[in-house]
């Protein structure tokens, strides 16, 4: 059960949600594609398939940046820079860096469970939205089937970090808060959000599913009330 180091960087300056891919953007081309955990990309034109350590996100209405492991040491590439002025679409501008938060959580399975929510999470891939769609009438199955991949999905970020988990997990979704559809890559992509419970403790604002370097998929953990 290791320790994942852990950094989230919060700027002063706001951020819409359909801009973190042009913020991405603007941060790789700042460092000059110096290190591929910015981009997970090969070259210009291969994709490296693994779990994001560098992760763009909008929180609390503002632009922030996640990393984990290897990426808490390659976003200096990021901070040595004299300025943070960022070109964003049409728009440039200058960010400052407002919070950090730098520590070490210990990912684990627990004897409890622990309840998470999470924002705009893309559940299905081609083949499992096709699934989901023929089980519009039985409501069980489909929370069923996205209580799998949304573990498919835990244990992917579980590889990502190096950590081989060889206790069962199980998640359960408490709550189904809402169901849209949202831009992603030209395509118009449904996501869920939701409230889970788990026994594995998991770090916040880290993303999971397709599209979790780019801010789909938050996770955040609900506190217990009292």
């Amino acid at each position: 059960m290791p320790e994942v180091r852990y950094l989230k960087i919060q700027f002063g300056q706001n951020l819409f949600p359909y801009e973190v891919p042009k913020f991405r953007g603007a941060v790789i081309e700042k460092i000059q594609r110096v290190s591929d955990l910015f981009h997970n990309h090969q070259g210009d034109n291969k994709f490296i398939y693994r779990y994001p350590l560098v992760q763009y996100k909008v929180s609390n209405k503002k632009a922030g940046i996640v990393c984990l492991n290897d990426g808490t040491d390659d976003i200096h590439y990021l901070l040595q820079v004299p300025d943070l002025t960022l070109r964003i679409g049409a728009e440039t501008r200058d960010f400052v860096i407002e919070d950090v938060d730098l520590r070490y959580h210990h990912v684990q399975v627990c004897q409890t469970e622990l309840e998470y929510s999470i924002l705009n999470w893309q559940a299905l891939n081609q083949k499992s939205y096709a699934r989901y769609r023929e089980l519009e009438d039985d409501q069980s199955a489909q929370i069923d089937l996205l209580e799998s991949n949304l573990r498919g999905h835990i244990l992917a970020f579980a590889k990502g970090i190096g950590w081989w988990v060889e206790q069962p997990i199980y998640v359960r979704i408490s709550s189904l808060k809402n169901i849209k559809l949202l831009p992603y890559k030209k395509q118009r992509i449904l996501t869920f959000s939701l409230h889970f419970k788990t026994n594995v403790s998991l770090p916040d604002y880290i993303g999971l599913g397709k599209g979790a370097s780019v801010g789909f998929g938050v996770l955040r953990r609900v506190k217990e009330r009292g």
